[in-house]
């Protein structure tokens, strides 16, 4: 394994730093896809400090590096396994396209692999039932169950055209349009909940993903101008039609903002949970520990009335009963 000291950027080792070094070539010696994710962030931020202190504070810089890497390092320490691995593979993953970028035709060989490993759906049901046996990500499903699902359902119901594209390919198109971080924010927890709901999205070809998710972000001027292009390169399953393009449009807006609604019933929850805890002296349990507030008002009784409508419906799901054991306090 290299050392952290060979890499590029990667500050000068020193006793004081061993441990910290030490932890995480463990870390990405179990998840060897956080290396490149974590040179890229050691670069940018080296460059970063160099222009604030000038490129002569090379004792200072390293300092704030093994500092900064010290905290990346805590975050992801703290966070079970699977919720690693599951990051890493999205700090890996294409980027999604720029709201003001408009879509292009699809290049196949634009640096994608032509297929991501696939997940059986029982090994993606196993999955999924490991992440939501942690609290913060049982409360990240309930918000996609509660806010993505009302929006998804009625528009595939209602819209024959759009009848064959399957619920996993919409939650698969949601978690590529989250930007990939390292931290456990409300976005990332749901993010990394619809990769698990969408196991068919990584099996499809890398040219069919990309023209699907500009199609997904474009909007009706744009989706005309390459409507033809785009179609030719999506999954053949879909069988949409140029006169359906406009419905698959108009659909993905209403989804994306199922995702807005969802994040912000996250945020709110959380700040929930940290308002009790708080009050109570409790520490929030698992994941919850490592969610951030962003500001977000607190949660309503009625919010909290429908988290534990989703905990009974999904009972298997272990990691609500904690959730639900500082929700139902006031906080």
């Amino acid at each position: 394994m290299r050392r952290l000291e060979t890499q590029s950027g990667f500050p000068g080792a020193s006793s004081e730093t061993a441990v910290v070094q030490d932890r995480w070539e463990s870390l990405l010696g179990k998840t060897p896809r956080l290396r490149p994710w974590l040179s890229q962030m050691v670069e940018r931020r080296r460059m970063v400090l160099a222009e604030r202190l000038g490129r002569d504070a090379g004792a200072e810089i390293d300092r704030l590096l093994w500092s900064d890497l010290g905290r990346w390092l805590r975050d992801f320490e703290a966070l079970p396994s699977y919720a690693v691995s599951a990051i890493a593979l999205d700090l890996a993953d294409e980027p999604p396209p720029r709201p003001a970028d408009r879509p292009r035709p699809p290049a196949p060989d634009a640096g994608l692999p032509d297929r991501a490993e696939a997940r059986s759906p029982e090994n993606a049901a196993c999955e999924l039932e490991a992440l939501v046996a942690d609290p913060a990500f049982a409360l990240a499903f309930h918000c996609i169950v509660a806010r993505v699902r009302p929006r998804l359902e009625p528009l595939t119901k209602d819209r024959p055209s759009l009848a064959r594209i399957p619920e996993w390919a919409w939650f698969g198109l949601l978690h590529a349009s989250v930007p990939a971080e390292p931290r456990l924010t409300a976005r990332v927890a749901i993010s990394l909940v619809l990769r698990m709901l969408s196991p068919g999205w990584a099996a499809q070809p890398g040219g069919a993903r990309k023209a699907a998710l500009r199609l997904f972000h474009a909007g009706p001027l744009d989706a005309r101008a390459v409507a033809d292009s785009l179609r030719a390169a999506l999954p053949t399953d879909w069988n949409l039609s140029a006169e359906a393009v406009p419905e698959f449009v108009a659909a993905a807006s209403q989804v994306r903002k199922g995702l807005s609604e969802a994040s912000a019933l996250c945020a709110r929850l959380v700040s929930r949970t940290c308002a009790t805890c708080r009050r109570t002296g409790k520490p929030r349990p698992g994941g919850l520990g490592l969610l951030q507030e962003d500001g977000a008002g607190t949660a309503s009784d009625a919010e909290v009335r429908e988290v534990s409508e989703t905990a009974r419906k999904y009972a298997q799901m272990t990691g609500f009963a904690p959730l639900l054991a500082i929700l139902d306090e006031a906080p």
